[in-house]
Parts: C-alpha cells; structure tokens; sequence
C-alpha cells in the first residue's frame, strides 16, 4: 500500500514527497508528533583571534509545529566547557549561554528565524509534510517546496536521483551576524537506524557557504513527555530590553 498523503498541492510535488517518504522510512512511515534527537560532532568556533572546529553535543527537541529546543556543549581544547539553549514556545524566542546572560524576545526577526529552522528540521523528517495544512509545490526538477500554512513558512527540499534527501533551505535570520542568510542542512545519502528511526549518518549545516556543524545522530526518544518549561527554560531566562 502507498504511503497516505493529506497534505495539499501539485501532483509531481506530492510525488516526489511520497517516494523521499518511501526511500526514508518504506511504506510504514512513523507519526511523529514529539520528538528528541540527540547529536554528536563538531562546530565551527572562533577561539581567540581563530576560527577552528571544536567537539560539540547536541540535543533537539521538538513538539510539532509549534515549539522548538536546541541545546549544546562545546567543549574547546583545555578550555571550559560551554553550554547554550534556543528555545521557540510557539510566541516568544529564548536564549541562554554560558557565561553570559540569558534573554527573551518577541523581535520579529527572531520568532520567524527561530519557526523557520523549526519548519526546516520537521519537513526533514519527512512525514509532518504529508499533513493536511501542508502545500507542496515542484520548485526544481530535483527539488520541491513545502509551505506550513499555519505558520507561513516555507522549506525547500532537495532529492537525489534515489529520492533521499539531499538538501534542506531556508532564508531566516541569523542572530550572530545580525542579518538575513540562507541556512542550509546537508543530508548523507547514507542512511541508519537509530532507536528505531532511520535517519542519515551526518547532517552539515551552513550559513549561505560557510560551515556552520557537522552533527550524527545518536540517540532518539520518540513521543517522549516534553513540559511547556523545556521550551520557555523556566526560571533561567530574564527579559532583556536589548535584543
């Protein structure tokens, strides 16, 4: 039996949707509404006057499609460790670093940015565009887009000739160079199963060209218990007037 499409749009785009759904997962793709992928790899830091690769763990956690957790360690050479959270609760942009001070935000630039990455890492798991309130158009002859009606936001999905994800875009802001670039997620071809969810062996990430991480997944707790706190970081977040 052929995978079950509810989403909206062109024929060949659902099309190409329904074979990246097969190459992913068969014709019995999981229903994902909660989930947390744990990373590991590397980052690009800048370290004194260097910018060098350092060690990094990360952890996503998502209940779709409304909020968003990104958390990570780097972990410098014979330097401290360094942690950071973004957080997305569906209104309101949240952040926290190490050392240094913690915000939230309702900036504009910020919620879209923070919905749009969202948006972009859902639609790579590939089953949350095959919902009813998704309209998929061909964009390329390779590739094709999927608009979140109820978020109004878009992610352009790129297919290898196998239909496994080649390349996931989206233009958002970018909060550490302060303006609007394409970010860019890389998929192996190579696929494997982690806990029960297959999923490419590396992921690369980029701002327009530049390296941004390289991350494996390691570990996946499907439709786990996920508190509103983990997506508005509790007590640790304080407004901040500037951001």
């Amino acid at each position: 039996m052929p995978v079950l499409l509810l989403c909206q749009g062109e024929p060949k785009a659902k099309e190409m949707l329904r074979k990246a759904i097969e190459a992913r997962y068969g014709i019995n793709p999981p229903a994902i509404e909660k989930i947390t992928i744990a990373f590991r790899g590397r980052a690009r830091a800048k370290i004194g006057p260097v910018t060098t690769w350092i060690p990094v763990d990360a952890k996503a956690s998502f209940v779709f499609p409304t909020h968003l957790r990104w958390e990570f360690t780097v972990k410098p050479l014979m330097l401290p460790i360094q942690r950071g959270v973004e957080a997305y609760d569906g209104t309101a942009y949240r952040s926290t670093r190490a050392f240094g001070s913690s915000s939230k935000s309702q900036k504009t630039a910020l919620l879209v940015s923070a919905r749009s990455r969202l948006w972009q890492m859902a639609a790579t798991l590939l089953t949350p565009m095959s919902d009813y309130f998704i309209k998929v158009t061909q964009y390329a002859e390779d590739g094709f887009e999927a608009e979140n009606t109820k978020l109004n936001d878009s992610v352009r999905i790129y297919l290898r000739q196998n239909y496994t994800i080649k390349l996931a875009s989206v233009m958002c802001y970018n909060p550490d160079s302060d303006r609007n670039q394409r970010f860019n997620l890389e998929f192996d071809e190579e696929q494997a199963p982690v806990d029960g969810l297959m999923l490419p062996k590396k992921i690369k990430a980029f701002w327009d060209d530049e390296p941004y991480f390289e991350l494996s997944p390691i570990q996946v707790n499907m439709n786990p218990d996920l508190p509103e706190d983990l997506f508005t970081l509790g007590d640790e977040v304080v407004n901040d007037n500037g951001v």
